[in-house]
């Protein structure tokens, strides 16, 4: 199956989107972001519900959207199965016939029926949809999506009206329906553990800019820049207010880099959870202000001199002080990630996308 590619420039009012994603056609490519960045507006020009100001979108060798040819092909030829955010159920049709709306000719019975057995919605295949939990919307909208027998599959929150035991097994079995059918995948998430799980690749979009692009476990460990790490969970951020001989400084405190200042400091530094450790050594100097067991760690909530908070995450058999104790914290190295400031505008290299 070939890739999907695009190249676009929309606008509306005070909102602008310009971006260039290649979406292959194996694994699945999430897309996360703040809302009203832009993400459900990219599934809907993918789709063909809205139009693009400029740019283009191809298939293939079919093109799906050329503004300087004036291609612009509707939906239905798009062979796109398109889940929606609010489901878009018909009020009036039972779900065995909300799935089979859009099928293409052929068995189209049969395929209803594999979908409602694998979203376990058998028992609810007379029902409308007004009878029906959120959570089983979102089911009958993902089957009717699956059920189209799609050529690209553009799915818009499609989890997060489901309960953790279903959303796992909802997981795994997406994971077998893209593995089975090698089509491009673009997956809409707020859910961090939803890109973690499922995601191949992912696209940070940020004010309608697709900030960072990459392979899942790369984006999540090196993000470009301060708000790209602050979407993707890096809770632990730090301003920088001036580097000297390699250590940065702050209200909170000053740690080591690795590399110098010369070529000027980072606009903030983020520290990864795992790998410090409490010492009686040189570090920074925190207040325990919450521990937490988690099974197989301990989480601690530190406090830092200007009070920022600080969550490190200790093996759960070192025994960090009571409450309210100061102490140091020794952070390595490879814990400090330095973050720029946001290069507004900056190109994506065509790399990131091969």
């Amino acid at each position: 199956m070939p890739c999907l590619d695009a190249d676009l420039e929309f606008r509306r009012a005070a909102f602008r989107l310009a971006a260039r994603i290649r979406v292959p056609e194996t694994g699945i490519t999430a897309l996360v972001g703040p809302s009203g960045c832009g993400k459900t507006t990219l599934l809907r020009l993918l789709a063909g519900l809205e139009r693009p100001m400029s740019g283009c979108i191809r298939h293939g060798e079919r093109v799906w959207f050329d503004q300087g040819q004036r291609i612009d092909l509707p939906p239905r030829h798009r062979r796109a199965g398109l889940m929606f955010q609010d489901y878009a159920l018909f009020p009036h049709l039972s779900v065995a016939r909300n799935v089979a709306y859009g099928q293409p000719h052929g068995d189209g019975e049969g395929e209803v029926r594999v979908w409602l057995d694998r979203l376990q919605l058998q028992t609810f295949a007379e029902r409308r949809p007004h009878a029906l939990s959120g959570g089983q919307k979102q089911r009958v909208a993902l089957a009717r999506a699956l059920a189209s027998r799609p050529e690209v599959l553009l799915l818009d929150e499609p989890f997060s009206a489901v309960d953790l035991g279903l959303r796992q097994s909802l997981r795994l079995l997406f994971q077998e329906v893209v593995a089975e059918r090698a089509l491009p995948t673009v997956l809409v998430t707020h859910d961090l553990d939803d890109v973690r799980h499922l995601a191949d690749r992912v696209g940070v979009l940020i004010a309608g800019e697709l900030r960072q692009f990459g392979p899942t476990s790369e984006v999540f460990s090196h993000p470009l820049d301060v708000e790209v790490a602050q979407v993707l969970g890096w809770d632990n951020r730090l301003p920088v207010s001036g580097c000297e001989g390699g250590w940065a400084r702050g209200d909170w405190g000053r740690l080591r880099l690795n590399g110098s200042c010369s070529s000027g400091f980072p606009e903030h530094i983020a520290i990864r959870p795992h790998g410090p450790s409490l010492t009686d050594g040189t570090g920074l100097s925190v207040e325990i202000a919450r521990v937490t067991d988690m099974g197989g760690y301990r989480v601690l909530l530190c406090r830092l001199p200007d009070r920022t908070a600080l969550r490190i995450h200790l093996p759960s058999d070192q025994h960090p002080p009571a409450l309210g104790v100061q102490t140091r914290l020794r952070v390595p190295d490879d814990c400090i990630v330095p973050l720029p400031a946001p290069a507004l505008g900056a190109a994506i290299p065509a790399s990131a996308f091969t």
